[in-house]
């Protein structure tokens, strides 16, 4: 049943009529449904399907031809009885005159008493926006659009505009069929191919005035006639209108069923059109100037509704102001519109093909002409990546002697073999999609290979790059060719659609791509983690890209000197160049380019503890990320960061749980093997064991490990990371023998890596010999400390406080050893960096008092056992204050200092003389 309410009521504004369909929801007969007569001429009234301001349609009998008809009755009555009979007249000529299967049969027309009906078939399944109401695809819905577009079109054709193009005036069928109805408002154009015009003059005076009411303006000048929400700018205006103003109609009503959004609001349309207008405005038809219309007047299509770019593209260009931007005609419309559909015929068509062995011939032809109209992506790619490349990779990864880069080598070449083919076949699609298939229009293929060229570049500097790897970079070397761009944005046609075109100019574009290859080197750099020499490279570059205008790429420049920035120290700098490489991409569409950017932006805000801003950047990336429709690796990095800025904030279930939507992604898009996924599950692990949650901690931990074995191998320096962590876990799990075993692996792998007196190797050695202190193997950890102290003393200063942890080890083993005197010198020295953290100098000064007790300086020992019970209270370690203080009663009560006697006082010899 047709909502009456959906056609305004205000001034200048045709009343809604009624139209041929039964509702869906119809489920009884109410009071009102029962028709007031049980017979108009012939046909017998069954039921009422709708009413609106110019009659009611009944469902109703046909007995001469044994069928069923919708039948629209026109109470005419008062001074507007003669233009109300004469536009029902007018919908039935306008019916009659257009035989489609996509425009409603009309069956008779006639007056019965005082009263006009209109008898046309029945549908049986409501309206096309009582259809919409239930919830359909993309597709569904443009396949009934498209359908009702058909009639439209034939309704142009026979020379009518329709000029109340809605969802409500168009029905359908419980079997699909659709119906375009309501032609009310509908005007004569052009001159129809007609029976009627070959008639003379004086045969076509014979003819009664109503079989020339199309021909007759039933509507004063100016008067505005349609329904608001679907009007074009220039029925708003009164001008005259033509086919192009119900192609407008016909886009601001797809755009509804598409979106369920409104394409413009209707009053600032009013305003726009109102402002437009002018005395003659009827008259007026020269075309506005562009400065002139409005950008935002037709609203952008909502993001979060996944709608291909090509439908996109064709309802924004119906949906022009100017009437000359739009399609010359429906056709041309319909056809931008139908992509789909071709592809689908034109696919079975091929199958259907192939089973007959007539067929054989055009399907060979059909290979012939993609043979030779999409070849040469293999040959672009294999100057890049072929055998020689791989075999260079491999030699100079074998040269930096590290136990790992075998491996790498044979995993990084296997990411860069599986990209190379990815490429391939998506560049031989992109040009099958346009030149083969005709499913894409040219400009998307043309956009698509700047994209695809672009990710050639990245994939040959990375190449480049990796063919003289030294041991740094062999480390480094998988993650860079993960991080190569992912390829399936050159597939996203909307967002390629909506990025800032390359100028026209050959030689802009050329100096574009150039700087685009340049770029391309400094991101492999920065992947690769050689920041300095990638800084000067970008900063060389910069006056040269800034002076191209072409703002993703001054986006991408930003990126990389903010990033750089930050990873040399200057956090401060890399704030200010990654907010305006956020602006650059924003106004060039550059969407994806942007949420990485912003991510960066996140960490390095995080890093100098601006949480506030790092929220608001975080959140800038979710809505970005909302409007492209998603993406899940670009999502997952964003929750990944935000976790981190939930862990400064120590808000641990916080970041607990967008880790875990983390790890849910990476499981559904990522390969098992994939860095990223060990990475999430190795921090989640370690947010895990800092709640104290260790039963839940221990299996995340074991699972990152084998992750990161299978994803960049047993010998890996990720992988001493790993077994470091799973030490300290089972230390604080009270499990140290277990410990132990990861704690030797972990000091092997980084052995053999960087050597046995480097820095990393010396800080392994620190846990190993932590595991060996809580097994009480003093004998065994004091040279495991003495080579750790060695080491370390060898590649830092002295007040460097990376040394108190050894320090601390050779001053506990000797201790444990009984050897009090020569642990006094190192434990005395581990209490000298303050800068430590206040339970590890507690820890260290209270052994210091029980060695300085056990040499003798018992004072000096209650004065460090003091300073220890203060730096544990410090750091909230209350157990540890209790054992203080029960080794300070355990000691023997200071003596107190004893009272010297009083000296005898010898008498004093006489002054007397003596005696003779």
């Amino acid at each position: 049943m047709r909502d009456s309410k959906s056609r305004s009521k205000g001034k200048g504004t045709r009343e809604s009529a009624p139209n041929t369909g039964r509702s869906r929801s119809q489920r009884g007969r109410a009071p009102e449904d029962v028709p007031p007569v049980s017979q108009v001429g012939r046909y017998l009234l069954l039921e009422r399907l709708g009413q609106g301001g110019m009659g009611v349609v009944y469902a109703a009998f046909d007995p001469d031809l044994d069928r069923k008809v919708a039948l629209k009755l026109l109470q005419t009555e008062g001074q507007a009885s003669e233009t109300a009979r004469a536009r029902l007249l007018r919908e039935a000529q306008a019916m009659a005159r257009v035989s489609h299967p996509n425009v409603i049969p009309i069956f008779d027309v006639g007056m019965w008493g005082d009263q006009v009906f209109l008898a046309m078939e029945l549908a049986d399944g409501g309206t096309l926006s009582g259809w919409l109401e239930e919830g359909h695809s993309w597709r569904e819905v443009l396949e009934r659009f498209l359908a009702a577009g058909r009639g439209l079109q034939a309704a142009h054709e026979a020379g009518l505009v329709h000029r109340d193009f809605k969802p409500a005036n168009v029905l359908v069928s419980r079997a699909g069929r659709v119906y375009v109805t309501d032609f009310g408002l509908a005007l004569q154009v052009g001159a129809p191919e007609q029976e009627e015009d070959t008639l003379s003059e004086e045969a076509r005076q014979l003819l009664p005035p109503e079989r020339r009411l199309l021909e007759a303006n039933l509507t004063q000048t100016g008067v505005v006639l349609g329904t608001p929400n679907y009007m074009s700018p220039e029925q708003y205006q009164g001008r005259e209108v033509d086919a192009r103003s119900d192609q407008f109609s016909f886009c601001a009503a797809l755009y509804w069923g598409l979106y369920r959004k409104r394409a413009f609001e209707t009053s600032r349309m009013r305003a726009f059109a109102t402002s437009r207008s002018q005395p003659d405005a009827s008259a007026r038809t020269e075309p506005m100037e562009p400065e002139q219309i409005p950008t935002d007047l037709i609203q952008e299509p909502p993001r979060d509704k996944k709608v291909p770019a090509w439908v996109r593209q064709a309802l924004m260009r119906g949906l022009a102001l100017e009437p000359s931007a739009r399609f010359p005609s429906m056709k041309e419309l319909l056809e931008a519109l139908s992509q789909e559909q071709r592809r689908v015929k034109r696919q079975r068509w091929v199958a259907a093909a192939c089973t007959a062995a007539a067929a054989l011939a055009v399907v060979a032809g059909t290979a012939y002409r993609q043979s030779h109209l999409c070849t040469g992506a293999g040959e672009l790619m294999a100057g890049v990546w072929e055998p020689a490349a791989k075999g260079k990779l491999e030699a100079s990864f074998l040269a930096t002697g590290r136990p790992f880069a075998k491996e790498t080598a044979a995993r990084v070449s296997g990411v860069l073999e599986e990209y190379a083919a990815a490429w391939t076949r998506q560049r031989t699609e992109a040009c099958e999609a346009t030149r083969v298939h005709g499913t894409q229009p040219e400009e998307l293929l043309s956009r698509r290979v700047v994209c695809l060229e672009r990710r050639r570049k990245d994939l040959g500097a990375l190449v480049g790059l990796l063919s003289e790897a030294d041991g740094p970079l062999v480390e480094k070397a998988l993650d860079a060719a993960h991080a190569l761009p992912a390829l399936q944005e050159c597939a996203d046609a909307e967002s390629l659609s909506e990025q800032q075109r390359l100028p026209s100019d050959p030689a802009k574009r050329a100096d574009i791509s150039r700087l685009e290859e340049r770029l391309a080197e400094v991101k492999a750099m920065v992947d690769s983690g050689r920041y300095p020499a990638a800084l000067e490279k970008a900063r060389q570059l910069e006056a040269t890209v800034l002076a191209t205008g072409h703002l993703p790429l001054v986006a991408e420049l930003r990126f990389h000197l903010g990033w750089l920035q930050e990873q040399l120290g200057e956090s401060a700098e890399a704030s200010k160049l990654l907010s305006r490489a956020v602006y650059d991409a924003e106004a060039g569409r550059a969407d994806r380019l942007k949420v990485s950017i912003l991510n960066k932006l996140l960490f390095v805000e995080d890093g100098q503890q601006h949480f506030g801003q790092a929220e608001g950047w975080g959140g800038l990336a979710e809505a970005t990320l909302q409007r492209l429709g998603g993406d899940p690796l670009l999502e997952s990095d964003v929750l990944v960061n935000r976790a981190n800025l939930a862990i400064s904030q120590e808000r641990l279930p916080e970041a607990k749980a967008l880790l875990e939507q983390a790890r849910q992604i990476h499981a559904k898009v990522l390969p098992a093997g994939h860095p990223k996924r060990a990475r999430t599950t190795f921090l989640l692990g370690r947010v895990m064991r800092d709640m104290g949650e260790f039963a839940q901690a221990l299996p995340l931990l074991e699972e990152a490990l084998k992750q990161t074995e299978a994803s960049v191998g047993a010998m890996h320096p990720d992988m001493a990371r790993r077994h470091v962590m799973m030490s300290w876990t089972l230390r604080d799990m009270g499990q140290h023998e277990k410990a132990l075993k990861h704690a030797r692996e972990a000091a092997r792998i980084r052995e053999a890596t960087f050597g046995k007196d480097s820095l990393p190797t010396a800080e392994t050695l620190d846990e190993l010999g932590m595991c060996l202190l809580e097994l009480k193997r003093y004998e065994e950890a004091l040279p495991v400390y003495e080579a750790a102290l060695a080491a370390k003393r060898k590649a830092l200063p002295p007040d460097e406080m990376l040394l108190q942890p050894s320090y601390d080890g050779v001053g506990q083993a000797l201790l444990g050893l009984k050897r009090e005197r020569e642990a006094v010198e190192p434990l005395k020295q581990a209490v000298t960096f303050t800068s430590a953290p206040p339970d590890l100098l507690a820890v260290s000064g209270f052994a210091l008092a029980r060695a300085l007790w056990v040499s003798g300086q018992q004072p000096e020992a209650r004065a460090e056992a003091v300073k220890a019970r203060e730096r544990f209270t410090q750091a909230g370690l209350a157990p540890k204050v209790s054992e203080v203080d029960t080794w300070l009663e355990s000691l023997p009560k200071e003596e107190a200092p004893k009272k010297e006697k009083p000296k005898r006082r010898l008498a004093k010899p006489s002054r007397r003389p003596t005696r003779l």
